[in-house]
């Protein structure tokens, strides 16, 4: 079984899904001591199991996957259908900008998770964890017993104790200066505004499950400061997007090197709130989105695609946390180096 203490340096390397996660990343945080993960969060069990084996032919040391947990149709506003509509009709004028109707698009919501689950039941990882919800404790002990090491990404003391009575074995603990969606459990629920350095104390306060923690993480300072508190290790995700081996877009990395340094938590591109640098698209449409996921995702995810096609990073999704200033263009070594003093 997996154990932190095993890792030659305490550093997560957070699942970043969409793009930036790849096999090459997380071997690369994998060889440099820590532990690589895979964001399978939109990935299918054919295209998991492609990057399974191939960071498997790059590390031979272990690293995990990500799931994102199937969201409850309930936890969408009663009013869902019209508040989508409305929101169609206002991105529909740039739609069209980019040659799309997105009055007219269908919305194909796919599932793979139990798929996903399935496929990491018969071929087992060992680490596992779970973004926007925690699975069930049959589900987690199942991943158990094929030797995994199942963990949940929590952003408050109350998700904290949900997740501890499910039995799991360590708890990622996510600040709201983390990039990127914030693991909130409902799609409505608001983002905990309680920084890293109190969140952490809240949450030993209530488990003593092993503890990895992240979210606005930008120098060396900050990962002793955060390990200080007692944690496992340090998660990372913003400081790898400009890596060499990080599967960030050019569009994405444009605005990463824009000189913008505001963020913000918006749901403007998939309806559950996500930090991401303040471009054209979060200025104009964050005050209008609508806490509908993940139809919102499938909506925008279009417009988001040809706009990063073009380079037009003023309109893409461009998650980043706080500490994004810090992101350098180096190969991933040389930024663990960087963070831990080496």
């Amino acid at each position: 079984m997996f154990d932190f203490a095993d890792l030659e340096i305490p550093l997560v390397g957070a699942p970043m899904a969409g793009g930036p996660s790849t096999p090459q990343l997380a071997a690369a945080v994998s060889n440099a001591g820590g532990l690589g993960m895979l964001a399978a969060g939109y990935l299918n069990a054919d295209q998991l199991s492609g990057q399974v084996q191939q960071t498997r032919e790059l590390t031979d040391q272990p690293f995990g996957v990500n799931l994102f947990c199937p969201a409850d149709p309930n936890d969408n506003p009663a009013n869902a259908e019209v508040l989508l509509q409305d929101y169609r009709q206002t991105l529909a004028p740039l739609g069209r900008e980019y040659g799309l109707n997105l009055l007219s698009e269908e919305l194909i919501l796919p599932d793979y998770f139990h798929s996903l689950l399935d496929w990491l039941l018969t071929n087992p990882m060992p680490v596992v964890t779970f973004t926007f919800g925690c699975p069930s404790a049959e589900q987690i002990e199942r991943l158990q017993m094929v030797s995994t090491y199942v963990g949940v990404t929590v952003t408050n003391p109350q998700d904290a104790i949900l997740v501890t009575q499910a039995s799991v074995d360590f708890l990622c603990i996510q600040g709201p200066d983390a990039g990127g969606h914030q693991s909130t459990f409902r799609v409505q629920d608001e983002v905990n505004q309680l920084p890293l350095s109190q969140l952490v104390p809240a949450v030993q306060a209530i488990t003593d499950l092993p503890l990895v923690a992240g979210g606005g993480i930008g120098n060396s300072e900050d990962v002793q400061s955060i390990l200080a508190l007692g944690v496992e290790a340090v998660q990372v995700g913003t400081l790898l997007l400009l890596s060499d081996e990080a599967g960030t877009s050019q569009a994405h990395r444009d605005a990463l090197q824009s000189g913008i340094t505001e963020t913000r938590l918006t749901r403007a591109f998939t309806g559950r709130p996500a930090r991401a640098i303040v471009n054209d698209f979060v200025a104009e449409y964050n005050a209008l989105a609508p806490a509908v996921y993940p139809h919102m995702h499938y909506l925008t995810a279009p417009l988001r695609a040809k706009a990063k096609d073009v380079g037009a990073w003023q309109y893409i999704n461009a998650w980043a946390g706080t500490g994004l200033s810090q992101s350098q263009n180096k190969p991933t070594i040389e930024v663990i180096s960087d963070i831990f003093d080496r």
